[in-house]
């Protein structure tokens, strides 16, 4: 019973790192310190996990959903020209 404990604390662990990482680098776009995402050679699945990031930033409330379909949009376009 206690893996099952340790898993789920793993597995949010990871989301919480995601987050963050997401978070620093949209801070870093925001600040022109990082180029934006549309100019970098991001994979399919870098863009899915972005998205699902982003997911879980609104679910949390700490983006706007005006600023949420803003970058759900940068993405979903990154993903178009991908196809």
């Amino acid at each position: 019973m206690t893996n099952s404990v340790g898993k789920r604390q793993r597995e949010r662990q990871k989301l919480e790192q995601a987050q963050a990482k997401a978070e620093r680098r949209a801070a870093r776009r925001a600040a022109g310190a990082e180029p934006p995402v549309g100019g970098s050679h991001r994979s399919e699945a870098e863009l899915i996990e972005d998205l699902a990031a982003l997911h879980r930033v609104l679910e949390a409330g700490e983006v706007s959903p005006e600023e949420f379909e803003e970058r759900r949009s940068h993405i979903q376009a990154q993903l178009e020209r991908l196809a």
